[in-house]
């Protein structure tokens, strides 16, 4: 049993407490010198661990106060400990992880839709112009006087809820669905008996339909019609101003069709297959996503003052565990143990199966993936384990870290807690 064990069980213990109060002036006829300080120093210790301590000093009640102190007890159900996979971070181990570690982006269903056809809806706005061969035709007088060209520009026509405009002497031209050349072709194949040589152009004005909208975390959210080539996604996001934050911070949110669907803005960028090809009515939502994780335990170096912040953004599109370790301060070098590092996350049935545990796990299984940074390939894996948005790294403390917590306590100060640390090793 461990001295610290056996110093929490003398602490529970009220009666022994007492008796090494009582115990101490005895020891100092037979314990010279430092050896009586140290005991001593042990003695007042225990005496401490009394709730509440008159020795020493708390920040609030000890876990036993809070717990003997409560007058109810629920009693709860399935009250078992959650069971975990232990993955150490093999050579295969970190190959399979990563292969199953990527970014969020858009599906294959959602990169494969080719460019908007461009095609006339309800509501937009069309330019029609008929020109004919010679004067004295249908809509061009013999004598045009002054009238310059052999042309006639129609009143912009507005397509109605139908899909239809109305062309002097065409009639009613279906026109929703179609392109503007078929349009042309349809009136100037009515028009062909009645006017001379007639020559149509069809021009969309204003789109009412194909529109897209981009907001959210834009310097200025704006409406569009595609073109009849067709916009991508980073298109519409220049003309929304760029995101405001950086684009490993952003999340591109696409609605289409009643789904929504994400990719980082910063994968669209260097993907492009993730530079889509947007669709009449879709929605283009920017937030920013910061993505972090939590780092416990022996990180970081102990001559930082003030208060420290264990929850480090990534800032980067993708982050390994050997940056998150680098960016949590490193390993202590007083209480980190190098064999103990390890990193928390809930993993799909899939993954684990790939890494070989049975096939009737549950479909979310909570893992610790384990490295050996002692072992000099260790950091080769680490730099290969891809971190994950809100993964918790913990680094335990070395064996000799509670000695050596002990004996700098109860130690005279004249004793180096480096030099027990050494004698021990």
């Amino acid at each position: 049993m461990s001295i610290l064990r056996q110093l929490s069980e003398l602490c529970s213990r009220a009666s022994t407490v007492s008796r090494l109060r009582e115990g101490v002036t005895p020891v100092q006829h037979r314990i010279p010198g430092r050896r009586f300080a140290a005991v001593s120093a042990l003695a007042l210790i225990l005496a401490g661990c009394s709730n509440p301590s008159p020795f020493l000093s708390e920040s609030g009640p000890t876990r036993e106060a809070v717990v003997e102190g409560a007058q109810f007890h629920p009693k709860l159900v399935n009250d078992v400990p959650t069971p975990y996979a232990l993955v150490p971070l093999t050579d295969e181990a970190v190959k399979i992880v990563a292969s199953k570690d990527v970014s969020a982006g858009f599906s294959s269903v959602t990169t494969r839709v080719g460019a908007a056809s461009g095609k006339i809806g309800p509501g937009d706005q069309l330019s029609v112009t008929i020109f004919e061969a010679d004067s004295g035709g249908l809509f061009m007088p013999k004598d045009a006087g002054a009238r310059p060209g052999n042309f006639v520009a129609i009143p912009v026509q507005q397509v109605d809820a139908a899909g239809n405009i109305t062309i002097p002497y065409a009639g009613v031209v279906h026109a929703a669905g179609e392109s503007a050349q078929s349009v042309q072709q349809a009136i100037q194949g009515r028009l062909s008996s009645r006017a001379l040589e007639p020559q149509v152009v069809v021009t969309i004005v204003n789109r009412g339909t194909d529109a897209v909208s981009v907001l959210g975390d834009v310097y200025t959210s704006t409406r569009f019609s595609l073109d009849p080539g067709g916009s991508r996604l980073l298109e519409a996001v220049a003309r929304a101003g760029g995101p405001r934050y950086p684009a490993y911070e952003t999340m591109v949110t696409l609605q289409r069709h009643g789904r929504a669907s994400k990719a980082l803005l910063s994968l669209v960028a260097q993907d492009p297959k993730q530079n889509i090809q947007l669709q009449p009515g879709d929605v283009v939502f920017l937030s920013h996503e910061q993505r972090f994780f939590v780092a416990l335990g022996a990180v970081g170096q102990s001559s930082s003052l003030g208060q420290v912040n264990r929850r480090f953004a990534f800032e980067d599109t993708e982050l390994t565990l050997a940056d998150a370790i680098g960016k949590a301060g490193g390993l202590n070098d007083d209480r980190a143990h190098a064999q103990a590092i390890f990193v928390y996350r809930t993993e799909p049935r899939s993954t684990l199966t790939a890494l070989g545990i049975p096939s009737d796990a549950p479909a979310q299984v909570p893992t610790i993936y384990s490295v050996d940074l002692s072992d000099p390939s260790g950091y080769f894996r680490a730099s290969k384990f891809y971190m994950r948005d809100r993964d918790i790294l913990f680094v335990s403390n070395s064996p000799s870290s509670d000695l050596t917590k002990l004996l700098n306590i109860v130690l005279p100060g004249t004793e180096s807690a480096a030099n027990i640390r050494t004698a021990t090793q």
